[in-house]
């Protein structure tokens, strides 16, 4: 994203003194009256555009800033999962004063929601550039983050194998979802025992960001085939 800087033109300023006299003029021997009729002049127009640009550099400093508390997010997570990783990608909404006025997953693999939103709460607290050009800034920005463990991954499942479970509870998941429309993307960890050892949820947009809690609250309930000697890690949407 590259800056763009708008400049205003200014006007020209009318001199009355010491550019030919300050009279009013005269006509027919008498001055002209001055009129009290309203400034019929159009309101001055907001130029201003909804959507500025951004300073890439300057947003990449800040996210640079937060890289080592955004991983003590993953590590706290992996003290509950210990092969927790993935990857993740945030969108942001800043203001005018350089205010995060919205931040949330467009996407994530990591499938823990706790850490998920570690991770927001991190770049919420931060200051960030204002948009130039615009009173709303965007923002997209990805991270890979390995197992801070050095332990053997999880086995993979193909979304199928958590079909059957879906489906039977397919009207609770409309039912979180309410007016969201669009698909919702989850990812959890399988315990061998068929438990949730950890899910997340990403919406489709934010408007979709209210159901999540939602959904992640009933996954964690449910119980899925056991995946054998070993945790399982799935995703898939809804």
């Amino acid at each position: 994203m590259t800056s763009s800087i708008r400049w205003l033109a200014v006007g020209l300023t009318l001199c009355w003194f010491g550019c030919g006299g300050a009279d009013r003029p005269v006509h027919h021997g008498r001055a002209v009256e001055e009129t009290d009729e309203p400034d019929r002049s159009p309101p001055p127009i907001d130029v201003s555009a909804e959507i500025g640009a951004m300073d890439e550099s300057a947003v990449t400093r800040v996210f640079q800033t937060g890289l080592r508390e955004l991983q003590r997010c993953l590590d706290r997570g992996a003290k509950r999962v210990e092969f927790l990783g993935g990857s993740v990608a945030f969108f942001l909404k800043v203001d005018g004063s350089g205010r995060l006025a919205h931040v949330h997953l467009e996407q994530s693999s990591l499938g823990d929601h706790d850490t998920e939103h570690c991770m927001v709460e991190v770049l919420r607290a931060k200051t960030w550039p204002a948009p130039v050009g615009g009173k709303v800034g965007l923002v997209r920005k990805s991270f890979d983050f390995d197992p801070p463990n050095d332990v053997r991954e999880p086995t993979t499942w193909e979304a199928d194998r958590v079909s059957g479970v879906l489906d039977a509870k397919a009207s609770e998941i409309r039912r979180c979802k309410g007016d969201a429309s669009g698909a919702f993307s989850a990812t959890l960890y399988v315990a061998t025992s068929g438990s949730v050892l950890a899910v997340g949820v990403t919406p489709p947009d934010e408007r979709g960001q209210d159901a999540v809690e939602c959904l992640v609250k009933l996954l964690r309930e449910q119980a899925f085939p056991k995946p054998g000697s070993w945790p399982a890690k799935v995703s898939f949407t809804l």
